[in-house]
């Protein structure tokens, strides 16, 4: 199996199989599935960047793999950083270390043509079904653009160094 292959058959299984089959799975426990939404948003700027696993470099995998989401979290992303409405360390670090989210007005299961993550009323609302969808949608765009973009391939490899075996 050529490198190319088996990049994409590894992200298959980790990304689409594991990470987004078990979001999935758990769409009805809203603040289990946002924590695991942010997890492997960060993954997947991971294998963006090559840097998975690097200390130090967790808000910058994160962001990453946010932009990757599409224009409207790219566009708020920019719009917010580093101010009191930082999606990094409002929602990112607000669930991963205390289970809260802060500056958000809840998280919400459903599905609309909106992004996972908008702002209302000067709060975040996570619309978790809409940012899975989105997330699904962010992989299968690395599966295409690893035969075309050598430097995301090279990447990704290095990255995918970093895991171990899943079942």
């Amino acid at each position: 199996m050529s490198g190319l292959e088996e990049a994409r058959a590894k992200i298959r299984h980790v990304m689409l199989d594991f990470q987004v089959g078990d979001l999935k799975k758990c769409a009805q426990a809203n603040f289990l599935v946002a924590i695991g939404l942010m997890t492997s948003t960060e993954f997947l700027g991971g294998l963006i960047t090559g840097d998975l696993g690097l200390k130090g470099a967790v808000e910058h995998r994160f962001e990453t793999g946010f932009k990757y989401l599409g224009p409207p979290y790219e566009e708020l992303l920019i719009k917010k950083k580093k101010t009191v409405m930082d999606i990094y360390e409002n929602i990112r670090c607000g669930l991963a270390h205390q289970y809260l989210p802060t500056n958000t007005e809840g998280i919400y299961g459903g599905k609309t043509s909106d992004p996972g993550i908008v702002e209302i009323n000067g709060r975040f609302r996570i619309i978790h079904e809409n940012y899975t969808r989105d997330l699904e949608a962010a992989v299968k765009k690395i599966l295409d653009n690893l035969g075309i973009d050598a430097s995301l391939l090279q990447n990704v490899e290095k990255a995918l160094k970093q895991i171990p075996k899943l079942a």
